[in-house]
């Protein structure tokens, strides 16, 4: 059960206020320096957790449920000024982008509203030259790999990413051919991404 602050609460009831709800948009784009853009739909800046978000125009619809579909929800940014334009050039159209609404109180931007937070996905875009719309949602489980990995015997599955979290290789080297030879040439085989057990001939479905 979602649970608000008795401040906040107490604000939300009454008739009339001086006070306003706010909607913040923090996107983070899936870059190489995981860039972080803060909007607020406000006519103002919003100082909230220490971040500032910058008064911008954004809109968001409401969700889409439609039959045999995922449910998805469609955020549009202005794109007058080209701005988010060019994290999207940058970022294969931000898919795989995560976006998080928050909604604030301006006269309790400290209040704890958590529960008012929504993360999601970016599964789809498009610009114009009014608006940028991204497609928030989860990703379709139909468009994920499976199974995971090839299980190949004398292929190792990081020759993609050598060098990366799972190859482990810290040396001099520059290429690998992705074989367990090539592995044991660089010492680095106790990280051999191969499923060398399966044997070379034949086909093997696990």
């Amino acid at each position: 059960m979602k649970t608000l602050p008795a401040a906040i609460i107490l604000e939300k009831n009454k008739i009339a206020t001086k006070s306003a709800w706010l909607i913040l948009a923090e996107i983070t784009f899936n870059d190489i320096s995981s860039t972080v853009v803060r909007l607020a739909r406000n006519n103002e800046d919003v100082t909230f957790e220490s971040n500032t978000y910058t008064a911008f125009p954004f809109e968001i619809d409401t969700i889409n449920f439609e039959k045999g579909k995922i449910p998805s929800i469609v955020f549009k940014v202005s794109n007058i000024t080209r701005l988010i334009q060019t994290y999207l050039e940058s970022t294969n159209g931000a898919v795989g982008s995560t976006v998080r609404l928050i909604v604030v109180n301006s006269d309790n931007l400290a209040a704890d509203l958590s529960d008012l937070e929504l993360t999601y996905e970016v599964v789809d875009s498009s610009a114009d030259v009014q608006w940028i719309s991204l497609t928030l949602g989860m990703p379709s489980p139909f468009n994920k790999r499976f199974p995971l990995y090839k299980y190949v015997a004398n292929h190792c599955n990081w020759v993609a990413q050598f060098k990366g979290v799972e190859c482990q290789y810290a040396g001099a080297e520059t290429t690998c051919n992705g074989t367990l030879t090539r592995c044991r040439e660089l010492s680095n085989s106790e990280h051999f991404g191969g499923f060398i057990g399966l044997g070379k001939g034949g086909i093997k479905f696990v």
